[in-house]
């Protein structure tokens, strides 16, 4: 039997971060069985330390090359690049991205968040040259629509596919016995942050007059360590950052998810249809911020607290809007993103084969 043809997937993988290896996983179980999927990956060293040598999946058993190999897009056996998903900033994977186009090979940019970044109000040529290379992709998608309206002012116009991780099959496995919460907590934005205990109170005060656990669920090693030092009465669920399967499943079977600052965890939570809680400790109101859009346009703007928001956080209102949640009244456009997901990846599919 020939050996499939190479398609190189490039994002910020292998830096055991749950939320982008779960976009990871999710294009190999949508791809991988018309595709040898290439991982491109900044730091090979990382990789092959932590991921490869101890036989973490699914980094030993697929091709690893540097996000630099731009030689590896000229293969005649590669068939394109798959940039995406994630909240990949201007110019991030353009290296192969521009080799890939030189080559004439399928170029897939998708479930990425296109920013104000993109765009300078004083340079036409700059405008010019980031519009000429979004318009170069095959197949383009954003992951919100706010996205939608700022490529298109450099005359670009993405489809709209929801975040690829909603597509994502979850894999059973143990869980905390009883009713839980989830509750996740990013480090850059909640270390030495006075809102943060402020949040967390309410959440405990919530959890205990329910009568429910809490699990503790960081996304990487850097939240984790912050997690401990916070002193938080609930079960630790640690070192699941290569785990997204998994990680999907635990979220999917608690009463509600809390998330203070990190992306994914929502995108779990909603797509398992639980009440799912985006809790800003930085921004006031409204803000083009991941973690905002996606509540926001997904009708569930009450449940985001921004700062200005947070004295309205308490134990009553979360219960509230939990029972809101279960109204059969409330509209959840998001339950139809899996399917939105399956049929991008047909599409994608057709695309690369064609």
């Amino acid at each position: 039997m020939d050996e499939l043809p190479g398609l190189v997937v490039r994002g910020f993988y292998g830096n055991n971060n749950c939320g982008d290896e779960a976009l990871l996983a999710t294009m190999i179980q949508y791809f991988s069985h018309d595709f040898r999927i290439i991982i491109s990956a900044n730091n090979l060293v990382y990789v092959k330390e932590k991921l490869i040598t101890p036989k973490i999946p699914p980094y030993d058993k697929l091709k690893v090359i540097w996000s630099l190999n731009r030689g590896a897009l000229a293969a005649p056996d590669v068939a394109g690049l798959l940039l995406g998903g994630g909240g990949l900033g201007l110019g991030f994977g353009w290296d192969q991205y521009m080799f890939a186009w030189r080559y004439g090979k399928k170029i897939i940019h998708t479930g990425v968040h296109i920013t104000e970044e993109f765009i300078s109000e004083n340079s036409t040529d700059f405008n010019n040259v980031t519009s000429t290379f979004l318009r170069a992709a095959n197949f383009f998608s954003v992951r919100h629509r706010r996205s939608i309206v700022v490529a298109e002012k450099l005359g670009v116009h993405p489809k709209y596919v929801p975040d690829w991780a909603f597509g994502l099959n979850p894999t059973e496995g143990p869980k905390p016995k009883g009713d839980y919460i989830v509750v996740t907590i990013r480090a850059d934005t909640n270390r030495n942050n006075p809102r943060t205990p402020v949040f967390l109170k309410s959440i405990m005060d919530y959890a205990a007059g329910e009568g429910l656990g809490v699990a503790l669920v960081p996304f990487d090693a850097s939240d984790q360590n912050l997690t401990r030092t916070l002193n938080i009465k609930g079960e630790m669920m640690g070192n699941l950052f290569s785990k997204p399967t998994y990680v999907k499943y635990l979220l999917g079977q608690a009463k509600a998810v809390f998330s203070l600052g990190r992306y994914h965890p929502l995108v779990f939570g909603m797509s398992n249809d639980v009440p799912t809680f985006s809790l800003d400790t930085v921004r006031p109101g409204r803000s083009d911020d991941k973690t905002c859009l996606q509540l926001v346009e997904d009708g569930l703007e009450d449940f985001h607290f921004p700062t200005n928001r947070i004295d309205e956080f308490t134990p009553a209102e979360i219960a509230r809007l939990v029972r809101l949640y279960g109204d059969d009244g409330l509209a959840k456009p998001f339950l139809g993103h899996k399917a939105a997901v399956d049929q991008a990846a047909a599409d994608i599919l057709q695309v690369l084969k064609s």
